[in-house]
């Protein structure tokens, strides 16, 4: 007789993604999936019982936002997700994804994409082109956890138009759309926007609607680093819901924060807004990481007409056009430019990754600048003329505001990790965020109740990105699966030791195969592209 179960868990808590009270019990799994939850599971023909006696079994965690597109090509185990329980990441996110790639790939892999990794990929990831492309170039690598891409607005942008700020034309527009059209019939589940990115940032309210209803035409829907998450973010937000509603479709709120203590509080406002465009019958949703600090790279702080030049970096060494630089970086947020710098100070970011100055990580810009005698602007333009190469963490928000949005109903989490190749303090997000939610937010200050914060991870992304047969404990969904002690799991990376190890996991499935068995990783991979159905 062939054996019932490959795996059979016993005397878990199983917490299963729905919000429901957990509950103790068995579970089954065979070929992959769920066969089976019930009280009391026959052993005798079970090839492997894992005793979960005071442990939590929930839905292996989705992971909302993240910027491992091309993390799953180089290390493609993804070590830093896996082990905080991530079974699935959503990649495509801020307006970058891994494709489509035009002519001028190049300066979009080694340029734009040189801090997640375009400097590391193999020479055969040159031959991409597509997203189809991108797609078969994961499943040809096996991604550690599975992969739900969403389509980048900047690689159409940048493709079509490099970095132009200007509308673009009928001509242009056209085969904007037919990349689109592709990226999404390959399975993407939406588009993505990074509007105070460089070229997303230069596109107007059109462009942005006639984009996005390509992916809606498709079932997918909308998510938005929106152009501001400061002084002008209600603005900012209304432009992403009339995007929704005028290519009728949803939207999705990427790492929803407050950014700048001037705009402390106004999460209530945000909130408000959201709930009232809800009520209006627009589906609309965010996701958030549980830190203080955000991170992104260093040229996110120019204004954005400048990076249209091709040769801003090498303009930086002229003295004339740092001083033009500075005079700007001295004036307010305006509704179409967040002033990162102004409204975070230089003494609040920190260098987290650099190639070419990596004895300056781990140290802020203002401090940097006293050391050698210079301004801090000085100093930060200085750094600034190496191009993409400094990626930085700001430390500009309030934790009344993250517990405020961790709260909402609507809210699922995203860890916005940047990955880290080389020396690095990366973000502390990348092997953290969902070990901290259950640590600090559930266990320790009580912010969710256990089994809400589960389904923040698990059945409500799942059901907004649309990601189907995941993110519930059911019999016949994908056995991707995490197994946690609710007295222990805690993030245990910081600022200073980013890539610290969280604690208290001592098991992952993806898709009913062990990724992590007790506390050890395996050497293979598991994951699969997942596609929109």
């Amino acid at each position: 007789m062939s054996d019932q179960f490959d795996i059979l868990i016993q005397n878990s808590k199983i917490v299963d993604g729905t919000g429901s009270p957990g509950f103790i019990a068995d579970l089954g799994i065979k070929d992959g999936r769920i066969r089976a939850v019930d009280r009391s599971l026959p052993t005798e023909s079970a090839k492997r019982i894992i005793d979960g006696t005071g442990l939590v079994t929930a839905p292996g965690f989705i992971d909302t936002h993240t910027h491992d597109d091309f993390l799953v090509l180089i290390r493609p185990q993804a070590e830093e997700k896996v082990r905080q329980g991530v079974t699935s990441v959503v990649v495509g996110n801020c307006g970058v994804s891994g494709a489509p790639l035009g002519d001028n790939k190049d300066q979009y892999i080694k340029g734009m994409m040189g801090n997640f990794g375009g400097n590391h990929l193999h020479r055969s990831f040159w031959d991409v082109s597509t997203m189809s492309d991108y797609l078969q170039q994961v499943r040809n690598t096996g991604p550690g956890p599975n992969v739900a891409p969403l389509l980048g607005h900047s690689n159409l942008r940048f493709a079509v138009m490099g970095m132009e700020n200007r509308p673009p034309t009928a001509a242009e527009m056209d085969k904007m759309k037919r990349m689109a059209t592709e990226a999404m019939e390959s399975g993407a589940f939406g588009i993505s926007t990074g509007l105070i990115y460089a070229p997303s940032i230069y596109a107007e309210m059109e462009e942005l609607v006639e984009l996005s209803a390509v992916a809606a035409r498709h079932g997918g829907l909308y998510t938005t680093h929106m152009r501001s998450e400061g002084r002008a973010i209600i603005e900012a937000m209304e432009e992403a819901l009339t995007i929704g509603r005028r290519a009728e479709m949803p939207v999705h709120i990427s790492h929803h924060k407050l950014t700048g203590r001037n705009n402390w509080g106004r999460s209530v406002e945000t909130l408000a807004l959201m709930d009232r465009a809800r009520a209006g019958g627009l589906a609309v949703s965010c996701d958030q990481y549980p830190y203080e600090a955000g991170s992104t790279v260093l040229p996110a702080l120019l204004p954005p007409a400048m990076l249209s030049d091709n040769s801003i970096f090498e303009k930086l060494q002229d003295p004339g056009f740092r001083a033009t630089v500075s005079r700007e970086l001295s004036r307010e947020s305006s509704t179409t430019w967040e002033n990162l710098a102004l409204g975070t100070g230089f003494e609040n970011i920190v260098i987290s990754a650099s190639s070419s100055h990596p004895e300056l990580m781990g140290r802020s810009i203002a401090a940097i600048a006293d050391e050698n005698g210079k301004s801090a602007m000085d100093m930060f333009l200085e750094l600034l003329a190496d191009g993409f190469d400094t990626t930085i963490i700001l430390f500009s928000m309030s934790d009344e505001d993250i517990e405020r949005i961790m709260k909402s109903p609507h809210t699922m989490i995203g860890s916005d990790g940047i990955p880290g190749f080389g020396p690095n303090k990366t973000h502390p997000r990348m092997t953290g965020t969902f070990p901290k939610i259950l640590g600090k937010y559930v266990r320790e200050k009580g912010v969710l109740e256990l089994e809400e914060a589960i389904h923040k991870m698990t059945q409500l992304p799942a059901e907004t990105f649309g990601i189907k047969n995941r993110g519930k404990i059911t019999p016949d969904f994908e056995a991707d699966l995490v197994l946690f002690n609710p007295d222990t799991v805690s993030a245990m990376s910081s600022y200073e030791e980013p890539q610290k190890k969280p604690q208290g996991i001592p098991y992952v499935l993806v898709n009913g195969q062990l990724a992590i068995d007790a506390g050890n990783m395996s050497s293979a991979t598991y994951g699969q592209v997942l596609t929109k159905q």
